[in-house]
């Protein structure tokens, strides 16, 4: 057991985004007028490396999205929102 945990220990050290988690966030995403703004927000979401799932929902304007956080972290996800257009910001 000892020799165990030196070697988990040891492969933490080498390699901490291998025991990484999928995350999941709820974004408020503003400027949503129409029923395609979805689609962009979609899109642009889904160009984030990392990003496992995205859910647009136009009438409450949010998205939910499962992403990897050992590649991106919430915050990358909401700049590519708000760089298409869409201003987004994390639901607390």
């Amino acid at each position: 057991m000892k020799r165990f945990m030196l070697v988990s220990a040891f492969l933490m050290g080498l390699c901490p985004g291998a025991f990484a988690a999928e995350q999941s966030v709820t974004l408020s995403i503003e400027n949503m007028t129409c029923a395609v703004c979805p689609i962009t927000v979609t899109k642009a979401i889904e160009g984030v490396e990392g990003v496992k799932r995205v859910s647009v929902n136009f009438e409450t304007k949010s998205a939910s999205i499962v992403y990897d956080d050992a590649i991106t972290s919430w915050e990358e996800v909401a700049a590519a929102s708000t760089n298409a257009g869409y201003p987004a910001g994390k639901v607390e």
